[in-house]
């Protein structure tokens, strides 16, 4: 019989947990959460300042990048459900700082010199830089309420009092008819949305350090271009932004496997683009003042709530995009083919443009 050795957490990683130990006990840690990196938000600021646009407020206001975009124990893992003295409450606040601090460098490379001079390393630790930057905002943590939500309603939808019986009965439950006259109600008000469940916080945050290892993968093998625009572009709360492409539809957003292209904005003249392995894009590795136009739209459409420029624009302030729609959206019930008992619902992600009239992709010559 052989031992199992006992597994070794790596010194970074052991470092990072004491850290966040400390910190939390010390009280020495900012409450104030980022949910976008004040480092990335400098590139935009004039005097240390930068302009701050609620988009579906239309207000704006300027603001230190250190003060833009900030909620109160955002990343924090606190729950009954988790043991703080394994998983302090800081350390994914503290991981994304390690994580930023890496990027800096990287970002200065991309912009000068394009993303041939990313070593893979490099490309490896931006790509996960890049997910997280999907994974931690609004956008991912409203969804994926909504989907636990949605999950919940449609297992109990058209459930009678004689399924709940024999839920109760699986589950080694009393089930008198006083019983399921009561699960029954209770069930009934899932359905209707009077009660739901939803996970909480710490559980979102953890699950979005997983999905954004799984997209850096998807990210780190798609075709990189670094593009030179017109000293106007825009970032957002949501910087890292799909871009379905023909013949995708307008109204849905792609996910980081299926996009034909996701834009990220390195600075208020540079953008880098990743495109799917197959697709190379046509012209220059520059955009025009309408090119750099329908880029900034797109950005300013993806906004959970924060747009931000430079002080002296006011693109953010004067762009129009329709009010957002829900995050989360079913279809269905839709039949199987060859199988009458089984159906099948579709989810999505719906765009700003659901609603509406959409305009064209940007950037018509990618898609050429």
């Amino acid at each position: 019989m052989t031992k199992r050795k006992k597994r070794r957490e790596p010194r970074e990683f052991l470092a990072l947990l004491e850290s966040a130990r400390r910190d939390d006990v010390g009280g020495s840690a900012p409450r104030k959460h980022h949910l976008v990196p004040a480092s990335y938000l400098r590139r935009w600021a004039e005097n240390g300042k930068i302009r701050v646009t609620h988009i579906d407020k239309g207000k704006s206001h300027l603001s230190p990048p250190e003060k833009a975009a900030r909620e109160t124990d955002y990343y924090r893992l606190e729950s009954p459900d988790v043991d703080a003295d394994v998983i302090p409450p800081l350390l994914f606040e503290k991981m994304l700082g390690e994580i930023e601090g890496l990027s800096v460098g990287i970002v200065d490379v991309l912009t000068k010199q394009g993303p041939e001079a990313l070593s893979p390393p490099q490309r490896a630790q931006f790509s996960f830089f890049l997910a997280l930057q999907i994974t931690r905002g609004h956008s991912f943590r409203v969804a994926n309420r909504l989907m636990v939500r949605d999950y919940f309603q449609l297992r109990y939808e058209g459930v009678s009092p004689d399924g709940v019986r024999e839920m109760l009965i699986d589950a080694g439950m009393p089930s008198t008819a006083e019983d399921v006259e009561t699960a029954y109600a209770q069930l009934q008000e899932i359905v209707n949305g009077d009660v739901f469940f939803e996970p909480q916080d710490p559980s979102i945050v953890a699950q979005s350090g997983s999905a954004a290892a799984a997209m850096a993968e998807h990210l780190f093998a798609r075709n990189w271009y670094t593009f030179e625009t017109k000293p106007i572009l825009v970032t957002c709360d949501e910087p890292v932004i799909m871009i379905g492409g023909p013949p995708r539809s307008r109204r849905e957003r792609a996910g980081v496997a299926t996009a034909g292209a996701i834009i990220f904005p390195l600075g208020p003249s540079t953008l880098l683009a990743m495109f799917l392995p197959h697709v190379r894009p046509r012209g220059p590795l520059q955009l025009d003042g309408i090119e750099t136009a329908e880029i900034n739209r797109e950005i300013v459409a993806s906004t959970s709530r924060w747009a931000f420029e430079r002080p002296s624009r006011h693109v953010t302030e004067k762009m129009p995009v329709p009010s957002p729609a829900p995050p989360f959206m079913r279809e269905g019930p839709y039949p199987v083919e060859g199988d009458e008992n089984r159906l099948v619902f579709r989810t999505f992600h719906p765009t700003r443009w659901a609603n509406t009239v959409p305009p064209p992709w940007p950037v018509e010559r990618w898609w050429s």
